[in-house]
């Protein structure tokens, strides 16, 4: 009876909590619950907590019969900032966010399998910029010589992606030295994003602002330039489930050393469906503003890690990882359809397609990590962790990611994990993520037709800064 009321009521505080965070790795956490946060992740080869049917569910064998609940504030800044186009710098979004993670193990009726899993929150992303200029018209004039022909150009941007795993676990110690394990995947995903921009000019010969028409106007004839006002706007939540897999190892060369190995499938979800309405999508990617339903294909990348964990001396734990998420797999470009004839490829005015791809161009990302747990006694320990990684995007993503800024690289992290007497236990956390700022250069794939400059000059940045608290129970 103690067992299920943990449970239950470590489920029902999961269940009372949403998350959609700004995540680090591009948008995955680097750690699942406080105690591999406070190694910066580096756990693939020492797992401490039953959060490891995620990263390594060989690990689930390996940590005795337990359940742990995690609960996270996470406090990020972001920022976009066009003071380079003459326009303004804003911060947007929710300054804290809750996320939780519950997960347990135990063995079956055999002393060598596990059985466990549980509901974590992995991965978020999401902005609130409200609107802003973006350049200013009277500046465009003077640029060109022209008078009175350009309008202020404003910005309007939000977006919200939050990512969940169910992850029923198999492990399976197969003799005193290899450990084998393996999870299903189920998910869950909520898509919301927006995108506005007013009073976008095109230079045509003829005024006609479609973005395919071309870029061989005058700048200064107010025949030739048309002002455009470009929507991307799937500002209604939907919501998904998707499927996958992940499966690790475990192998103690002797008793100093571990080797570890997990990988993750691609998280394959149904497509998002939106209702829009007219001219909700306009002039986007070349949208005629049809209303009706619009679908998005967006999944979640593969992913695989090798670690290594050495003891080298009594109560000290060195562990390293690297991990490679594909992201170019599942976010570089990505499947958007609409109504039949919702874009027009050609250039005549006429929606001839109803898909596009939505180039995020986001790339492959290689984590390296390292965490160390120094035992000060046999109730407390105390841990710091580093993470870094290459931001996804470049200089030459930067405006297809305005409401997607994935910047952040070098995290720090502390940690303290403390014996409640024979059951309980209580871990604290905290982790710092750099500022980290990406400056738009040869960004702008609508140069060829209007007098914003290929390199915009354009800032994003994110900063992040977390404390959590991880609760365990050992049976």
């Amino acid at each position: 009876m103690k067992k299920g009321l943990v449970l239950i009521l470590a489920l029902a505080l999961v269940l009372g909590f949403g998350a959609t965070a700004m995540a680090t790795n591009g948008y995955q956490l680097i750690g699942i619950g406080q105690l591999q946060k406070s190694m910066g992740g580096a756990v693939t080869a020492a797992p401490r907590d039953s959060m490891t049917a995620i990263t390594n569910p060989a690990g689930m064998s390996r940590i005795g019969s337990r359940a742990d609940f995690s609960l996270e504030a996470f406090m990020p800044t972001r920022s976009v900032d066009f003071t380079g186009l003459g326009g303004q710098k804003t911060e947007g979004g929710t300054d804290m966010y809750g996320i939780p993670a519950i997960g347990w193990t135990a063995p079956t009726s055999r002393d060598d399998l596990y059985f466990g899993g549980g509901m974590y929150g992995t991965s978020g992303l999401g902005v609130d910029y409200g609107e802003l200029s973006m350049a200013q018209g009277a500046g465009l004039d003077f640029m060109y010589g022209a008078s009175g022909i350009y309008n202020d150009i404003n910005f309007d941007g939000y977006s919200a992606i939050q990512f969940w795993k169910m992850a029923p676990t198999l492990a399976l110690n197969v003799n005193d030295q290899l450990s084998l394990g393996f999870s299903l995947n189920m998910d869950y995903q909520s898509v919301a994003m927006r995108q506005a921009f007013s009073n976008i000019p095109f230079w045509t010969p003829t005024a006609w602002g479609v973005i395919m028409g071309g870029g061989s106007g005058d700048p200064t004839d107010p025949t030739h330039v048309a002002l455009q006002n470009i929507n991307f706007d799937l500002g209604r939540p939907t919501s998904q489930f998707g499927f996958g897999f992940t499966m690790g190892a475990l192998y103690d060369i002797n008793d100093m050393i571990t080797v570890g190995a997990m990988y993750s499938s691609k998280q394959n979800f149904s497509d998002a469906e939106f209702r829009v309405g007219s001219g909700d999508i306009a002039t986007y990617g070349g949208a005629v503003g049809l209303p009706g339903i619009y679908k998005m294909d967006l999944d979640y990348p593969a992913q695989y890690a090798i670690g290594v964990a050495v003891k080298p001396i009594e109560g000290l734990l060195i562990a390293l990882d690297y991990k490679n998420i594909n992201w170019s797999g599942t976010h570089e470009e990505v499947d958007f359809k609409g109504p039949a004839g919702a874009f027009d490829t050609d250039g005549d005015g006429v929606g001839d397609t109803d898909s596009i791809k939505l180039g995020f161009g986001w790339d492959d990302q290689t984590v390296i990590a390292l965490g160390i747990v120094y035992a000060v006694n046999e109730n407390l320990d105390i841990s710091a962790g580093y993470n870094k990684a290459d931001a996804p995007i470049e200089a030459n993503d930067v405006f297809s990611n305005l409401i997607l800024p994935a910047t952040v690289e070098t995290h720090y992290t502390l940690g303290a994990d403390y014996k409640l007497g024979q059951h309980w236990g209580v871990g604290l956390t905290y982790m710092k993520a750099q500022s980290a700022e990406l400056v738009g250069a040869n960004d702008n794939p609508l140069a060829a037709y209007g007098p914003l400059p290929a390199s915009t000059g354009v800032k994003i940045e994110l900063e992040e800064s977390s404390y959590g608290m991880q609760l365990s129970y050992r049976f």
